[in-house]
């Protein structure tokens, strides 16, 4: 539900790019949201710990300057139910990091993103909010993954094809709301 959300928030999104065009860009940043689990397999190729720690720094940087560029579009009912879902998932994982690893950075996010939403910057608010979804939720998928395949190059494939599928969906369902 993730990736389809994401597939038509890139779609749908005004982009005013810099330097490129902004369909180019939009296809641009969709293929780096179905790709960026990728950037945990550059340990394989480089047996660098320094390298991977980078390449994954690097891979959550690039994605949330990526996700900067998109703007939330004009309301309509497909908008509040991906958003509804969205709130509804943030929840769930500040309650899942909570009790796993403490309360003090879930208190930290959620104090940070009401303070941007209440003194009017709601689309910061929004964009925290999916960031923390998209990487928990990307992270928590690829253990699961991981642990059913006895694999993590495996699980990273999977969890690459199955946000590709996901993001061509919602792709689509962009072509069709635009």
């Amino acid at each position: 539900m993730i990736s389809i959300f994401n597939g038509w928030m890139i779609n749908v999104s005004q982009i005013e790019p810099f330097f490129l065009d902004a369909n180019t860009l939009r296809q641009a940043i969709a293929i780096y949201f179905a790709i960026f689990p990728l950037a945990a397999t550059s340990y394989i190729v480089f047996k660098s710990t320094a390298f991977l720690v980078t390449s994954l720094v690097s891979s959550r940087l690039i994605l949330a300057v990526a996700l900067c560029y998109l703007t939330v579009p004009a309301f309509n009912s497909l908008l509040m139910g991906f958003l509804g879902f969205n709130i509804l998932l943030f929840i769930f994982i500040l309650i899942f990091v909570s009790k796993t690893r403490g309360i003090l950075f879930p208190a930290f996010i959620l104090f940070f993103a009401l303070v941007l939403f209440l003194i009017g910057y709601g689309g910061w608010a929004f964009h925290i909010v999916w960031y923390c979804n998209l990487i928990v939720t990307a992270n928590k998928s690829g253990r699961q993954l991981r642990s059913a395949l006895d694999s993590f190059d495996a699980a990273m494939i999977s969890l690459t094809g199955i946000g590709a599928v996901g993001l061509a969906v919602g792709w689509i369902m962009g072509g069709f709301s635009r």
